[in-house]
């Protein structure tokens, strides 16, 4: 399975940025994932992640529900799961979600944030198979472009996988393939330059 390039394409807008572009690439991946039972694991891994945003409430069946349907709502509705609660349809929703918290606890490996961390370790649960190395290539990619972010210095691939390993407590990488190249990664982080507009002399020559 090919894994499209994420720093050389024009990124589509996310549909709800409070979970970011991550997340909704991983939703996006699940989508086209043919097994229904791996989309059913997946699908529940991610909410997991999600919860973790606002841990005081992840019990709660009310906000489990609408994780499910902010599941859905980033898939378009086009993810075909088991869902475990009524799913509402876009157009019926009354009022825009509200945009969670950002977790305020201090983790290892501060860099990559508390998502990542999340997502290696639901991943890590998950039995082997190409689906899995997918995820864990997207990820990787996530990651050094984090790292890069926080520290402008070139990083190798496999420092990215040890730190991915690190956090999961195991060797869960087992295919090390190549990463997105560092220059391009710097070169897409880079804001691009607003030219400064020519002001016309109009000062009269003596």
């Amino acid at each position: 399975m090919e894994l499209s390039e994420h720093y050389n394409t024009q990124r589509k807008k996310m549909i709800l940025p409070e979970y970011g572009r991550n997340i909704q690439e991983m939703v996006n991946f699940i989508v086209k994932v043919e097994s229904r039972d791996d989309r059913n694991r997946m699908s529940k891994a991610i909410v997991n992640v999600m919860a973790n945003l606002n841990p005081s409430l992840r019990e709660s069946t009310e906000f489990k529900i609408k994780l499910w349907n902010h599941l859905a709502q980033m898939s378009n509705y086009q993810l075909d799961i088991d869902y475990p609660c009524k799913i509402t349809k876009l157009e019926d929703l009354l009022k825009k979600p509200k945009p969670l918290p950002y977790p305020s606890n201090n983790i290892r490996h501060k860099h990559y944030g508390g998502i990542a961390k999340a997502l290696i370790q639901e991943i890590a649960t998950f039995p082997e198979s190409e689906s899995k190395d997918v995820l864990l290539e997207m990820l990787a990619n996530h990651m050094k472009k984090l790292y890069l972010v926080w520290n402008k210095e070139a990083v190798s691939d496999e420092q990215i996988y040890s730190d991915i390993n690190e956090i999961a407590g195991s060797n869960i990488v087992k295919n090390r393939v190549r990463l997105n190249e560092t220059r391009d990664i710097l070169f897409k982080n880079q804001k691009p330059k607003q030219n400064k507009p020519f002001k016309k002399n109009n000062h009269k020559q003596r």
